[in-house]
């Protein structure tokens, strides 16, 4: 895919968002891909819709991932952590994010699936994660999000060039996101 035509998938994907699209204060960067903001007063977890990161701490997804791969907790929470940490470098608590999605739906764990983003910002910290190597894609069937084709690029330009948690734990990753090949 050619740099403008992925730019212009992008500003797509930043502006077509179905939904509510409202400005919140950041709280807490929980995890990889799961916000903490302030909506309305009450701490409100969103979790950044269509991705996945590894776990950073120890829950059933975690044990349900070291099952799946037969990798010790231990070097999956260190993936997890890594996530985490850049997604504290990209988004810090008392920034105003943009919060796109229907504010009302809940997850099964009480998240609201939503794509964030920082004022000015031409990529969402969805997208971010994903092309920084820190995240992966979930299906669409999985997340109801149109947009997966733009997140799967990301994702597979991000193994190919070895990005973020690609480039230091290839290995891991391949078994943690279940690509079993570098580059898809």
């Amino acid at each position: 895919m050619t740099p403008i035509k992925l730019a212009s998938l992008l500003f797509f994907y930043a502006t077509t968002l179905s939904a509510d699209t409202e400005s919140y204060s950041l709280l807490q960067v929980e995890d990889g891909d799961t916000l903490v903001i302030d909506m309305q007063g009450n701490p409100t977890r969103i979790q950044l819709l269509g991705i996945d990161a590894p776990e950073d701490s120890t829950n059933p997804k975690l044990i349900r991932d070291v099952q799946r791969t037969g990798q010790g907790s231990e070097l999956l929470l260190e993936l997890g952590m890594q996530a985490s940490r850049h997604l504290q470098q990209l988004a810090a608590p008392g920034m105003m994010v943009i919060v796109a999605g229907e504010l009302q739906h809940r997850d099964k764990y009480g998240r609201i699936p939503a794509v964030v983003t920082l004022p000015g910002a031409q990529l969402s910290l969805n997208a971010a994660m994903v092309q920084q190597g820190y995240a992966i894609t979930l299906d669409s069937h999985s997340t109801g999000n149109s947009d997966q084709p733009i997140l799967a690029e990301l994702e597979r330009q991000a193994r190919e060039n070895n990005r973020g948690l690609w480039q230091s734990h290839p290995e891991l990753m391949r078994a943690w996101s279940g690509r079993q090949d570098s580059v898809q």
